[in-house]
């Protein structure tokens, strides 16, 4: 999952502190960006997307089997929770690609 911080950190590029978006990509740093002098660490985005779209279709090909999963430990009180996740899950990889395009 992707996950976007900021936080304040030392800049070499600007030689003080200052606010950083820190991006992760399934707890592991993919890009640290200057948010004063846009200078950027890390990896691509190409290389960024081209992860995510690996980790999305390795996730919605075990969706089945976990959903399959939560029927049975849950049975009917599951049912209630499952049209919402059905249509909050496409919203939330979009979102997560353009997060990915933006930076």
């Amino acid at each position: 999952m992707l996950k976007k911080i900021n936080t304040n950190l030392f800049c070499i590029n600007c030689n003080e502190e200052t606010e950083h978006i820190i991006l992760y990509l399934d707890d592991e740093i993919k890009s640290i960006e200057c948010k004063k002098c846009h200078r950027i660490s890390g990896i691509d985005k190409n290389e960024l997307l081209e992860l995510y779209t690996i980790d999305t279709v390795k996730h919605i090909l075990t969706e089945p089997f976990k959903l399959n999963k939560k029927i049975k430990e849950e049975g009917s009180t599951f049912l209630y929770s499952f049209p919402k996740r059905i249509f909050s899950k496409p919203y939330r990889i979009v979102k997560d690609i353009f997060n990915i395009l933006e930076n």
